[in-house]
């Protein structure tokens, strides 16, 4: 059999399902590979890790089936050098042939006969516009644990009550939290941050996304246009994060956003060697931030605020300030303290927003 397609769309498609391979050490090599299936004048990629499944298609010349399975890494080299515009691609019993003018290449296919495809998803649908989930997604993506050892804290939390929905992540040092009215009719759910940043890259050039849930698998399934993810949910019981939230402040501060983020990179070139904790004066004189170290006063730097309340010193992790400050493009951030050794919270202009930082504790 032989089909004709276009080089780009091909190779695009191949890289984006190649994300969704397994990259684990000992996983069987079909894993590492993807999965095609020519039907119907449509070429069907499959990729899966068996976390996580991706299907996408695009355009072929020939109405026939076939199926094999490729390890496509030469593949993608050999088509990143070709000319754009069409390719034949002839298909024998164990290898294709890649042929453009006088160009062509050939790659053996991998044992695929047990090569898993994802379950079959819900008709039933909700449909949400790619920036609103992009917003809630990229202010609490950050938060999620990147420890394997700790998968219930690796995830993203969606939860359903009474008609509004908590989407929530934390890592145990830090909490976001994005709350609103849940007019998507969104079930409770924890899904896997890695999984969902790799959607987020995908959908970007999107309008809308569909969500459907698999219950008896314990999936979840999202389509754009022609592309495909599912992933299995994680199970376990996700901490009570209402109780970090403190419900009393007696310190607010509001400052400029650049001016914070400028600021906490230069006294970071110093903090690096003292644990990565930066110092944090916040008092009517404005903020001053210093390592954590005796030559902090020689090695400081002060901003203006708008304060009201005690004067306070809180330590923090400086890598935390600079991925929220990273997530939000607001002009202005507002702490808000209770104590030194208190959960301080973090706000921008958005109202249904809340992120949280666990300050480290010093001595005096």
């Amino acid at each position: 059999m032989e089909i004709t397609i276009n080089r780009d769309l091909l190779l695009a498609s191949i890289l984006q399902a190649s994300r969704f391979t397994s990259s684990r050490i000992g996983s069987s090599a079909g894993l590492q590979g993807i999965l095609f299936i020519n039907k119907e004048k449509r070429l069907h990629l499959y990729s899966t890790d068996l976390n996580t499944f991706f299907h996408t298609s695009i355009y072929s010349s020939e109405e026939g089936e076939s199926r094999f399975l490729l390890d496509t890494r030469k593949a993608v080299e050999f088509l990143t050098y070709l000319a754009p515009g069409d390719i034949v691609i002839h298909i024998e019993k164990d290898k294709i042939t890649i042929l453009q003018k006088k160009s062509k290449g050939s790659f053996a296919f991998l044992s695929g006969a047990d090569f898993p495809t994802p379950p079959s998803a819900s008709k039933e649908s909700q449909k949400i516009e790619v920036k609103t989930f992009e917003k809630i997604i990229s202010l609490v993506l950050f938060s999620a644990s990147k420890d394997p050892s700790r998968p219930v804290l690796s995830g993203v939390n969606f939860v359903e009550k009474e008609g509004e929905l908590d989407v929530v992540s934390t890592d145990g040092f830090r909490l976001s939290l994005f709350h609103i009215k849940n007019e998507l009719h969104l079930k409770s759910s924890l899904v896997p941050a890695e999984f969902l940043l790799e959607l987020s890259r995908n959908i970007k050039e999107k309008k809308e996304i569909s969500i459907s849930y698999l219950d008896e698998e314990k999936m979840v399934f999202f389509k754009a246009e022609n592309d495909e993810y599912t992933t299995r949910l994680i199970e376990g019981d996700f901490p009570p994060y209402e109780r970090v939230i403190p419900t009393e402040k007696k310190t607010t501060v509001t400052l400029d956003r650049d001016d914070l983020m400028r600021n906490v990179k230069l006294i970071s070139v110093f903090a690096r060697d003292f644990s990565n904790i930066i110092i944090c004066r916040f008092s009517k004189d404005g903020l001053t931030l210093s390592p954590k170290t005796e030559g902090g006063v020689e090695n400081s730097t002060t901003q203006d605020c708008e304060f009201e309340g005690e004067e306070m010193k809180v330590a923090f992790n400086f890598k935390f300030l600079i991925d929220f400050l990273n997530s939000t493009d607001n002009e202005k951030i507002s702490f808000e303290l209770l104590r030194p050794d208190a959960p301080v919270v973090l706000r921008t202009k958005e109202k249904n927003y809340t992120h949280i930082i666990m300050p480290v504790r010093i001595q005096e």
